[in-house]
């Protein structure tokens, strides 16, 4: 297994509004000021790469600029409800389309949570959004722990020509398998910031921030 390191990783990031559970009513006030696109951007359960390609009817790519091993960190490591200091395959992106950076997304995944065969799926395809490729290989994910926050994230602002200091709307989540199919375990924490030309950074209601 092969594991590519084209720029040491430089996620990091400071919350600007702390992470929240998105409410579920349709009117609830901290979701007011978005559109309903992308309301289904934040809150879809499904593949974010699908969500986009269906609003832009363009195919999404991949802009790798970390893929190695790492260990979980004390946060990550309460979020995701594992031991610290775990081994993780950590997974650094920009999901583009015509070569415009949308989301750079951020991913851990515990060494003894995903399943040898999907591994190697992933290492092999690692230039592919990782929910094409797990729906690719038919396997069936969910996402749980969905929260909802404004960021600044200096390696996002800086790929997309911002002010570092940037306000970005942020989500993070859990993805996980629900098919209980031998050879489809995986266990992650995604963490995805969004381009403003996807979420305004104000997009989400100031009088509750």
């Amino acid at each position: 297994m092969i594991f590519s390191i084209l720029m040491p990783s430089e996620f990091a990031y400071t919350l600007i509004r702390e992470w929240f559970s998105p409410p579920t009513q349709p009117g609830a006030p901290e979701l007011a000021s978005l559109l309903p696109h992308q309301r289904q951007l934040l809150l879809s359960d499904g593949s974010l790469t699908l969500e986009i390609q269906l609003l832009w009817k363009a195919m999404v790519e991949v802009e790798v600029r970390f893929n190695g091993l790492t260990t979980l960190g004390s946060k990550e490591s309460i979020f995701l409800e594992e031991t610290p200091d775990k081994g993780a395959i950590e997974r650094e992106v920009w999901l583009t389309i015509d070569s415009r950076r949308l989301v750079y997304a951020h991913s851990l995944i515990p060494v003894d949570r995903i399943d040898k065969e999907l591994l190697r799926d992933i290492d092999a395809h690692r230039d592919e959004p990782l929910g094409r490729v797990l729906t690719t290989k038919n396997v069936r994910f969910s996402k749980k722990k969905i929260e909802l926050g404004v960021v600044r994230c200096e390696a996002a602002s800086i790929g997309l020509g911002l002010d570092r200091h940037a306000a970005l709307i942020a989500r993070r989540y859990i993805l996980h398998n629900t098919d209980g199919v031998v050879g489809h375990g995986i266990k992650a924490a995604v963490t995805e910031v969004f381009s403003p030309e996807i979420i305004e950074g104000d997009a989400l209601s100031k009088k509750n921030i």
